[in-house]
This record gives structure tokens, sequence and C-alpha cells, in this order.
């Protein structure tokens, strides 16, 4: 039986539908064909036993380093110590006739075996596998997949291998194309076409200053799980990896969540954008969303052609290291996230002062009225709780949205009702929602505080040196910090038996940074770099006591935006420059 890869062994390949995860010993164990939510031909990451995998392997083999062709999502694995020198390149073509994993090895000393076990359903059903007379060529019936090899292919059990000779490249492509139809010099001038076409999507984000690298980095991961046909970003790559090992914290990503990319797009605005085609999507995404399925506010996520996502399912998996239950799917579909709806009309303003075009401007007006009609109701809050609350995060975030949109408002009508229940919004948490030592609450009537609350002074509800702001701080210090690193405040589960979030750890350092301390932001931004990959990859959470470097799902996106945000503030507190995000109106740049 196979072993499962480490999370954060865990790299990207991806052609903007969907992607491929491989460990550093080049095991594909994670594919989904043709979009980010379609069902996985591999998934060993999910089942040792059952889920299907491709594993390049020479006798000695010995990881040395890999590494992304510039910026890119074209991947080359080195191999070497004590073992045989060769490489390992894999990409999925972009922009191209064709679609799939494309492979190839360089010339090794010894033999270099390929083996395909192609497991449909996440590796719940069999591939019927059928040889083309030439042996270089199968088709997996039912699946509409094909693989081309360089050399002949044989079958083994449940699975296809294939051998490359010492001293001999060799190459294979598992294609929704037929196989005879790829040639190598098809193969090579593809690699040649998809590292044009990456370098035109890695033009369009640019970033100069600290920790230059791995801002980069995450760049290219949030494109890397971006839609192209529709411009939604997905939350994750996969479902089901534990934020608690052998625990049942364990969710579906694989979905564009409307809060998630409300907070992608206001970090990747500030940055150096050559065109605003990139951030502009989000509201077509959303627009176009509402319109498709006849809403009237948007729901708390979309699958990534827009459609509703309303039920999940388990699946008999044995999970990651015994993390069950594994599910597809979510169920929060339904749920009322005021935060979310919030957020919306955050990353609107922004757009609007970078372009200085209202776009979607009646989408956006419906999640006005639709906040300021219904602020007041309990909601599930920013961590999708089961149990509604009146959470101060979502007073907040709404009164931040409307006030922030009121500066676009059509007329003085419209501007006047957004602006007045705002105040009523602040009115309420002043009266509701502080604890009795005055912090902000994690809901009226609670003591305790959560560190979602980093952001209230980062959207200028309040001032980083306010008295609630200030005693927020010191408690999150107190109860919710450790070696740097933060965790979030659940209703429903204790969180301090989960890794720390890195998300909330990166909102502290931006908060630090507006708050004038910029060595405490970079202390903890130095913490949180501990738990990037060496290919600059982020999970949701940090492991410190479970023996697992990263936990939850991977890469997540909410947590590079995060990262890209807190580096800005802190570049820009260095420069002596306020990040903070202001609700009166911006020229457009």
């Amino acid at each position: 039986m196979r072993t499962q890869p480490r999370i954060q062994e865990l790299a990207v390949v991806s052609d903007r539908r969907t992607c491929a995860l491989l460990d550093q010993q080049g095991t594909l164990a994670w594919y989904c064909p043709q979009r980010f939510d379609s069902s996985a031909v591999f998934s060993l990451l999910l089942d040792a036993a059952q889920g299907g995998f491709w594993a390049v392997e020479a006798a000695g083999q010995q990881f040395s380093h890999r590494a992304y062709l510039d910026r890119s999502s074209m991947l080359t694995t080195h191999f070497g110590g004590d073992g045989p020198a060769f490489s390992l390149t894999d990409w999925m073509p972009l922009e191209e006739d064709f679609s799939g994993l494309c492979r190839r090895t360089s010339a090794a000393p010894v033999p270099v075996v390929h083996t395909i076990r192609l497991r449909p359903g996440y590796g719940l059903e069999e591939a019927s596998v059928q040889l083309a007379a030439d042996g270089y060529s199968a088709e997996f019936r039912g699946v509409g997949l094909w693989l081309r090899a360089s050399h002949p292919l044989r079958q083994v059990g449940d699975s296809l291998q294939f051998e490359v000779p010492a001293d001999t490249s060799g190459w294979a492509v598992l294609s929704d194309a037929p196989g005879e139809a790829l040639t190598e010099q098809r193969l090579t001038d593809s690699f040649a076409h998809t590292a044009r076409a990456w370098a035109k999507v890695a033009d369009l984000l640019h970033y100069e200053g600290p920790y230059e690298r791995q801002v980069q980095d995450s760049i290219r991961a949030v494109q890397q799980l971006t839609f192209a046909a529709t411009g939604g970003i997905i939350a994750a790559a996969t479902t089901s990896l534990p934020e608690v090992l052998s625990g049942q914290r364990n969710y579906d990503y694989r979905f564009v969540w409307m809060r998630d990319v409300s907070l992608i797009v206001g970090a990747l605005i500030q940055l150096d954008t050559n065109i605003g085609r990139v951030e502009q999507n989000f509201l077509a995404f959303i627009a176009e969303a509402m319109r498709e399925n006849q809403q009237q506010k948007p729901a708390p996520f979309y699958a990534v052609d827009k459609t509703l996502i309303t039920s999940a399912k388990q699946l008999d998996l044995a999970g990651y290291q015994g993390s069950r239950p594994v599910q597809i799917g979510n169920t929060a579909y339904d749920q009322l996230q005021l935060d979310a709806d919030a957020n919306v009309l955050v990353a609107a303003k922004l757009l609007y002062d970078r372009f200085g075009e209202k776009q979607e401007w009646e989408t956006v007006v419906q999640v006005a009225d639709f906040l300021a009609e219904n602020w007041a109701h309990d909601d599930n809050g920013i961590w999708e709780e089961g149990t509604t609350k009146a959470y101060t995060s979502s007073k907040v975030f709404a009164a931040i949205g409307l006030e922030f949109i009121a500066a676009y408002a059509d007329s003085p009508a419209q501007a006047a009702r957004w602006r007045q229940a705002a105040t009523a919004i602040r009115a309420y948490v002043a009266a509701h929602c502080l604890t009795r030592t005055g912090a902000f609450a994690v809901y009226a009537g609670s003591q305790e505080v959560d560190v979602t609350a980093a952001l209230f002074a980062l959207w200028s509800y309040c001032e980083p040196d306010s008295p609630e702001m200030l005693t927020t701080v010191h408690e999150i210090e107190t109860h919710w910090c450790r070696e740097n690193l933060y965790w979030r405040r659940l209703e429903e589960f204790d969180s301090h038996k989960e890794g720390a979030f890195l998300a909330g750890t990166c909102w502290m350092a931006h908060y630090y940074a507006v708050a004038g301390n910029v060595d405490k932001a970079r202390a903890i931004l130095e913490a949180t770099l501990r738990y990037q990959n060496d290919l600059g990859f982020f999970a949701e959470e940090a492991g410190l006591d479970s023996g697992e470097q990263m936990l939850g799902n991977f890469p997540q996106t909410f947590v590079h935006s995060s990262f890209v945000c807190a580096v800005n503030g802190f570049k820009q507190a260095l420069a002596g420059q306020d990040s903070r995000v202001h609700a009166a109106r911006q020229s457009a740049q």
C-alpha cells in the first residue's frame, strides 16, 4: 500500500480550470479532471488503499529540490544525492486545444518506472482500461481520459506501467484527447506555449519590496486556483484535509466563497496591477451568479460555474491519516453570513476607487440594501457556525461595508439610508458587543474575543489605539497567541485543539504594522513563514503540536491573500504610509 504524502510536501500544477497535487517524490496524489470540483481520479491523499496515483520511481531515488519555471505553474523536481541524478517536469497545458497532465523525465543512469493507478469516483470505482494496438496508448473508458507514453505500456494488476530505459528521456500525457494525437513534438510545443501563457498571467500582478519571493509565490497560488472561464477563485484545491488530525472537522473547500474572494480581491487590488480584469471579474461573477440563480443576495459560496451547491455527501474513504468523514459538497449554502455580504461591498469600494467605474452597480445596490434591512438578524458568522448569534464581526463588517459604499451612492437619499443603517449598527455594537473589560466581544453578551477584531482597525471601524482595540488585542495576546501565531475562537469547538489559524495570524501582523509596531509585525510574519513550504504554499493552519507542519485544506487562497495584504501593509508602514482602508471615496489611479 502506498504512503500518503504529508500536506507540507505537496505542490500544485494547474491549467486554471483544475489542478493536480504531487509530492516531493513526484507522486501525483490528487487530480480532478477538467474542473476543480469534479470527481477525483487520483485520490491517494484521502485513501492510501483505494486512492489512485501516478508514481515515478527509480532505484535509489532521492529528492534533491524542486522549482517552478519563473512565475509559472510548470514544476521541475530534481533527484540526486546518493541516488541517480535526473529530473521530472510536470505541467498542465494552458490555453491549448487539449488539457490534462504532462510529465517528462530527463535521462537517468538507471531505468525510471511510471505507475498509473487511475481510480474514478475518488477511488471508489474501478477504471476500465483498453490498451491500443500500438501499445503506447490506453483509453480509460467511461472517464473520457487517454494515456499516451513514450514507451510501451503494460497492465500490472489494476495499474498501468511503462519503463524508461537508463540513459533515455521519457514522457507521458494523461489527456482528454485521444492518445494517438499526442507526440513528443506536440508535447514540446505545448511546453513552450504554456510557458508563454503563464508569463502573461503572471504579468497581471506585480510586487516589489519585503518578502518579495514569498509574496510572488502567494500570488501564483491564487492564480493557480482561479477558474479562468468565470474568474471564480476557489478556497482550496482539496476536500477533507483535517483541521484536527483524526478529527471530524473536514470540509470540501473546492468552491468560490464570497467572503474569501472579497478579501482576496481586496488584497490584490492594492498591488501593482496591469489591468483590472482579474479583480473586476469578481463583481461580474457575483452579479451573474445572482441573476442565473434568481437571488436577491449572494449565496455564501458557488461552484466555479456559478451554480449552487446545496448538499454534502460522505464518501467511504479512510481519510487523510485516518481523519474522517471525507465529504464532497457543503451544507452551509443556506446560512446567513452578513460579513460575507459586507465584504462584497468593501471589495466593490476598492475596485471603484481603483478603476473609477461602478461595475455591476445594480448588484452592489441589492447587497447594500439587503444589509441595511437585515443587519439586526443573528447570523452564522465568519466561521460558519451552526449556531446563529449576534456576531460582533458580522455587525462591524456590515457597518463598514455600508459606510464604504455610501460614498458611491446614486443620490443623497440612498447614501443617507445606508449611513443611517451603519450608524444604528455602531450604536448596537457599542451597547451590546463589548465585554466587561471593554473589548470587542465575539458576539453580543459574550465575554470572549476573536482574532477577526484585528480587521476592525484595518478597515477604519476604529483607530488602532482606541481603548476597545487595545483591550481586545491584549486579550487576544493573552488567550489566543503562542509563538507569534494566533488561534481563532469557535463557538462549537475548542479551537485550541486545532492548529494556529494562519489568515488570522496575518491579520494580526497587519494590525501591528498600522499600529506602528513594525518589529512585532515582522516577528509575526516570520512566524507565519515557518509554515510556508519549499514552494511557498500555505495550508489553512499550522500544526504546532500534532507532528504535522500543515493542517487543513491546501493550498488556502484565503491565507495567501491575507499574507500578501499583511506584507503590503508592513511595506507601507516601513515607508511611513497608512495602509488602512478609509470610507472616503478615493480618486481612480
